[in-house]
């Protein structure tokens, strides 16, 4: 009865601390910047987060768009999530390295995001949105 009792409370554990993402990887990396904006557009950071490159500065940056979107009133939020991204430019750095120049429908702000591809999965490097820096 006790390996019983602790396999149930393993197997719970296990499936309450495994969240795992729905989302589609990113084969490109215009998709992994349509796919980080649209999230970041429409309030889903843990979306956002699943297409952007994993390290202490990009989280922090992210966190940083996330208390700004929701400094907005909601109705600047909800013209966000129904404002269109138009791509501009995309720009190859290298083969795993892209710039894309980028705005949306909102408020035409020209911006730039790179795209770093990790084995085959596109991601998007925040570092370089702030600082410029290759």
């Amino acid at each position: 009865m006790k390996y019983f009792s602790a396999v149930v409370v393993l197997v719970t554990i296990l499936f309450c601390s495994c969240e795992t993402a729905n989302y589609p990887k990113a084969d490109n990396e215009l998709v992994a910047a349509q796919s980080f904006l649209d999230a970041c557009m429409k309030g889903d950071f843990k979306q956002a987060n699943f297409y952007m490159v994993q390290d202490s500065v990009n989280n922090s940056y992210l966190d940083k768009m996330k208390n700004a979107y929701y400094q907005y009133d909601a109705d600047k939020r909800e013209s966000y999530r129904s404002a269109n991204i138009i791509i501009q430019n995309n720009e190859a750095i290298d083969t795993n390295t892209k710039i894309i120049s980028y705005q949306n429908s909102l408020d035409k702000n020209n911006q730039k995001l790179k795209a770093v591809n990790q084995n085959g999965d596109w991601k998007i490097d925040l570092k370089y949105t702030f600082s410029g820096n290759l």
